[in-house]
């Protein structure tokens, strides 16, 4: 039976990352931010059951901050390649399928609202499909899913801009590809990102559906 694997692709947290939350975080909140939002994709793997799951982390000489976090030890952690995004991506996804692993799904750390259900939905339909996409808000994606090994999809692509999901459904079009698009969600990249889900924070308190604790506590640590 096919098991499926699940990388989180992230950067060990440094005061250097998410430099473009600069305008309202100092370099030491911009650290707690990456924590907190590792922690969250972390605590989202206790519900997937079946899968196998690693942490895919960069620069590799710094990987070893990551063995202390709660959760870590059910995962494998692994480096990821020097390159740009897309042979990182392409080269963890090749790496996890040549293990025997299938399918294989990618994800990042910074959208916070994905639900561990759009992962287990993502499994199913590669089954019939051979990518499965969470589009963001901003042009990109915060999932894909392979059902088989497919680098042609993270070539030539123009990481870090808005036209990242247009040019991978382009390849696939060109490539007679099968694909599913989940629903969108928003990638916390930019102050305007983070105003809103501090916005979406305190609208969720009062449908009673609230964003995980440390994500509450963190906003609130902002006002």
């Amino acid at each position: 039976m096919d098991k499926p694997a699940l990388a989180i692709m992230t950067r060990v947290p440094s005061p250097e990352g998410k430099s473009r939350l600069g305008e309202l975080l100092t370099p030491e909140q911009r650290e707690d931010l990456q924590w907190v939002f590792l922690l969250e994709a972390i605590k989202k793997t206790r519900r997937l059951p079946g899968f196998k799951c690693f942490v895919a982390a960069t620069p590799p000489e710094q990987i070893e901050k990551l063995g202390h976090l709660p959760g870590c030890g059910r995962l494998e952690i692994i480096p990821q390649p020097a390159g740009d995004l897309g042979r990182r991506m392409m080269t963890v996804a090749r790496q996890l399928h040549r293990r025997g692993y299938k399918p294989v799904i990618l994800i990042g750390t910074d959208t916070p609202e994905l639900p561990p259900e759009f992962i287990l939905e993502a499994a199913q339909l590669l089954q019939r499909h051979h990518l499965v996409l969470g589009p963001s808000f901003d042009g990109g994606y915060y999932l894909i899913g392979l059902s088989a090994p497919e680098d042609r999809v993270f070539q030539g692509i123009s990481w870090g801009t808005g036209s990242v999901l247009e040019q991978t459904l382009s390849i696939c079009h060109q490539n007679k590809l099968t694909y599913y698009l989940l629903e969108p969600l928003r990638d916390i990249d930019r102050p305007d990102d983070l105003r809103a889900l501090a916005g979406e924070n305190r609208q969720r308190a009062l449908e009673q559906h609230p964003l995980p604790a440390k994500i509450r506590e963190f906003l609130a640590n902002l006002t």
